[in-house]
């Protein structure tokens, strides 16, 4: 898997988000999408859209942008790295978004939403935390 990033974050902010991707992916990605193209491409780009903490998109060869909002709460940037994960997940299992839901009835956020709780306690306490 690659990861870059297209914009500022802190260096802090940039090696947790690096640490997230690679837990995220350990736990979500499924073996058989990676043995068949273990070549897997994430940009991560920062944002200051108001009202955004971050959203995903698939582009086409496995390559995806994560946004991500600067201005979130480290514990918030873990969460909404882990969140858009599940998205990553999603597409990768060949899944297809419901773009006509209101977006807290759409099943890939009802997914990504209860996902990103159970991982992120799994992060922290991966961390010690």
């Amino acid at each position: 898997m690659i990861v870059e990033f297209t914009g500022r974050f802190a260096r802090r902010k940039q090696d947790l988000i690096c640490e997230a991707i690679a837990f995220g992916a350990q736990k979500m990605f499924p073996d058989a999408a990676l043995a068949a193209d273990p070549e897997i491409f994430i940009n991560i780009e920062a944002t200051t859209k108001k009202g955004l903490c971050g959203d995903c998109m698939f582009w086409d060869d496995n390559e995806f942008t994560i946004r991500l909002n600067k201005s979130l709460s480290i514990s918030e940037l873990v969460t909404t790295v882990l969140h858009e994960l599940v998205h990553v997940s999603q597409y990768l299992k060949g899944m297809v978004m419901d773009t006509t839901s209101a977006y807290k009835d759409r099943w890939h956020e009802i997914e990504a939403h209860a996902m990103e709780k159970l991982l992120k306690e799994e992060f922290d306490g991966h961390r010690g935390y």
